[in-house]
């Protein structure tokens, strides 16, 4: 039988309400979230990694990114998921943390978006295709000047106007950041999701600016919802951000084998996409579909594991669907467990006790050692005392 527990979270100490129990538990909270505020930054200071753009060529990110998957994961293990208050400790303590990193350039400047972004919808007001013109961006980042360009769009249509267009780049690190609040509001009765969502390494990438808040916070808003109840509106908007939404949703639906939905995906996703195409097919397909390959007139989009903020992504999908995922686990290590054993081993098996479960008793009395008729007290030599086959 398989233990359905394998992953849960054990269970809470005894005298965990008293004084003392509190007391200890406030100072477990207060390490754990210092955990996972100092991991991220440390080695993010140490990496070298505060500089726009993340053209960096170590494995920086990809440890980052498990640390980020890791770090609900022990928390869950360590049972803190079912007290709410750690919960709440961590997603207000992190949104003091986005605050003050966006006012002092403290764990910021991860990446140029927050001030390449509001400029592509300059070459929509100009009528020039954004995946086939290049712009050019010089912008002051907590007192140093950066020069960027020239650079075309990469990402899907609606994300140019889904962006607030006031406050230049410090305009855009409160959009993600608000946004980013959103998604643990929406979360806020999974404690789980909300560590995931709300730990401090996911503030960071806020605070920077990174243009995923704005996708992940629609598709929240679509398959967890407001209050339960989902927003298809926000699907549809999601489906013109960033291509990973994309890839999301039409994965869910398949998983699902809600094919309907996953029509209506690939329709509106096409939708979307279908005016640049037949603006400049090569351009869009270069620059969103193969992200500037070589023989591309611009920059590259770089590898999955180079990029911080991609790793929001797995949190994200993490936090929301942990359930789920564990369920799979379940039914994964349950078929495991059943699997026979190879003929060889079997053979060499010693034979089972006879008082072993599954293993058939004696046989029941037959017809010829049924006992005597009924009336009639049993008599010397009666079979009726034992069953065929039994000897004294």
């Amino acid at each position: 039988m398989t233990d359905d527990r394998a992953l849960d979270p054990p269970p809470l100490p005894e005298g965990e309400d008293s004084p003392e129990g509190r007391r200890r538990r406030y100072v477990q909270y207060a390490g754990l979230w210092t955990l996972g505020l100092v991991v991220p930054a440390v080695y993010l200071g140490f990496a070298g990694l505060y500089n726009p753009g993340m053209q960096v060529s170590n494995a920086a990110p990809t440890i980052l990114g498990i640390w980020a998957i890791f770090y609900p994961l022990y928390i869950y293990r360590l049972h803190l998921v079912r007290l709410p208050s750690f919960a709440l400790m961590v997603a207000v303590t992190s949104i003091v943390v986005a605050v003050v990193s966006i006012a002092t350039g403290w764990g910021n400047g991860l990446t140029d978006e927050p001030y390449a972004m509001p400029v592509f919808i300059t070459t929509i007001l100009n009528h020039q295709d954004p995946y086939s013109t290049g712009i050019t961006v010089t912008y002051n980042q907590y007192g140093t000047i950066f020069h960027l360009g020239p650079v075309t769009y990469i990402y899907l249509p609606f994300l140019i106007f889904f962006q607030p267009f006031i406050g230049g780049g410090t305009g855009y690190k409160v959009f993600t950041v608000v946004l980013w609040a959103g998604m643990v509001y929406l979360v806020r009765k999974d404690a789980f999701a909300v560590v995931a969502i709300a730990q401090p390494y996911m503030a960071l990438l806020a605070a920077s600016g990174f243009n995923d808040f704005p996708a992940l916070f629609l598709l929240t808003l679509a398959f967890v919802g407001v209050n339960g109840k989902r927003q298809k509106w926000a699907e549809y908007l999601a489906l013109g951000c960033k291509q990973f939404a994309n890839v999301f949703v039409v994965a869910y639906y398949a998983i699902q084998r809600d094919w309907k939905n996953l029509l209506i995906a690939v329709v509106v996703s096409i939708a979307w996409v279908l005016p640049f195409i037949i603006w400049d097919a090569s351009a869009f397909i270069c620059q969103a579909v193969l992200f500037s390959p070589s023989g591309c007139s611009s920059t590259s989009a770089g590898g999955f594991l180079y990029h911080l903020n991609y790793w929001a992504w797995p949190v994200w999908v993490l936090a929301v669907y942990f359930g789920a995922l564990r369920r799979y686990y379940h039914r994964f290590m349950a078929r495991v467990r059943k699997q026979p054993r190879p003929a060889g081993e079997r053979a060499a098996a010693p034979p089972p006790a006879s008082s072993d479960p599954g293993v058939e008793g004696p046989p029941a009395p037959s017809e010829a050692t049924e006992g005597p008729p009924p009336g009639r007290r049993p008599r010397p030599g009666d079979s009726a005392g034992a069953p065929s086959g039994s000897s004294g």
